[in-house]
């Protein structure tokens, strides 16, 4: 099955495969960073083929272990395994990387066997059983995996001293994490840093949003004034809600599905916030009420009476149009402009419909 092992060192190509290694500087030699650029398929542990191209091998720097390997794309941004391996011994130190290659059937991609890094006699197996195409690597423990996890928890900063107070444990590659967060962000970035930890493993979470010592009222000011800060928050969404034991309702109305999506992201990162209710309406679209929009816009922003609040950041009075009918809300200072709003709209837009919502301002 096997006519021979193939070794292939830096920019060494044969007539079946290419492959090109490096080593990173020297501040990665603790991770032995090394980039493959391969113009063949090569077979990696775990039975996953890779196309051609450019992929980076590490070590993961664990305390219990130094032989748990992670591949991953030329950039590091999708992992394709995490596997664990057993020591190897060179009689020749190497110069350069070298990865050493089962030679397999025809039409079958090469496998990867061992890997060593420059200056070293002690590299890395990768078990196999049976021939390369019936490979049957030997994955990270599931104790590997848990160190991983919290390395990468770590790593992000999501640890007792940040507020997160998380446990780990890991049965069969199915992670656990327990215990609590400040935010649900945070909540949702401890569960994605558990999904980095190796390929096939499944995440449960039952992390909870530590208690802030905030009343609703605190939460509610601090989740409009996040809302408030959004860039794309325009007089032409309107968003509102309200906060009960910690929960927020969000309502309203977007033009665009992300803008829904938005705006829940930053309700998730106040801290205390136990869950969001994202009732949002994105609303349907129409040339038609664009067009409602920006001329119910001109009606009362070019109004000399309200040209003075165009020069903050975010103008009170909102336009939502849906289906040709406008609905105006926010905040003025005055019944009179609250009216004049209205008759500016009435006046000057072909609406088939006008509904005053705007607040005003009380005093004192």
């Amino acid at each position: 099955m096997f006519a021979r092992m193939k070794t292939l060192s830096m920019v060494l190509c044969l007539v079946v495969v290419c492959l090109t290694l490096s080593a990173t500087a020297m501040a990665s030699d603790s991770d032995k960073k090394t980039i493959i650029t391969t113009n063949q398929p090569l077979e990696i542990p775990g039975k996953v083929v890779l196309p051609a191209g450019k992929y980076v091998m590490k070590l993961v720097d664990l305390p219990s272990s130094r032989n748990v390997v992670q591949l991953f794309n030329a950039d590091e941004t999708k992992l394709y395994a995490t596997v664990m391996g057993i020591p190897a011994y060179s009689s020749e130190t190497p110069e350069k990387p070298e990865i050493r290659l089962y030679e397999t059937e025809k039409d079958a991609p090469y496998a990867i066997r061992e890997w060593f890094y420059p200056g070293s006699n002690y590299g890395i197996e990768f078990p196999t059983s049976g021939s390369a195409g019936d490979h049957a690597s030997t994955y990270a423990s599931d104790s590997a995996v848990k160190s991983i996890v919290e390395r990468n928890l770590e790593k992000h900063h999501l640890t007792p001293e940040n507020g997160a107070k998380i446990r780990v444990a890991v049965d069969d590659r199915i992670i656990t994490l327990s215990g609590t967060v400040p935010s649900l962000k945070l909540m949702r970035d401890a569960e994605e840093q558990a999904r980095h930890a190796g390929k096939g493993v499944l995440v449960e979470n039952h992390l909870s949003v530590a208690d802030a010592r905030k009343s609703d009222d605190q939460l509610a000011k601090e989740v409009s004034h996040a809302l408030r800060m959004y860039p794309r928050y325009d007089i032409f969404d309107w968003i509102e809600g309200t906060v009960h034991n910690g929960v927020v309702t969000l309502a309203g109305a977007v033009r665009e599905p992300y803008r829904k999506s938005d705006y829940a992201r930053l309700v998730e990162e106040v801290a205390g916030v136990k869950q969001i209710e994202n009732e949002v309406r994105v609303l349907p679209l129409s040339t038609f009420d664009d067009q409602i929009r920006y001329a119910a816009y001109r009606a009362i922003y070019r109004d000399p009476q309200f040209r003075t609040y165009l020069i903050g950041p975010n103008p009170p009075i909102h336009i939502v149009v849906e289906n040709g009918k406008v609905t105006l809300k926010g905040m003025v200072a005055t019944p009179m402009e609250k009216q004049l709003a209205e008759m500016k709209v009435r006046s000057g837009v072909m609406a088939f419909d006008v509904n005053n919502d705007l607040q005003v301002e009380k005093l004192g």
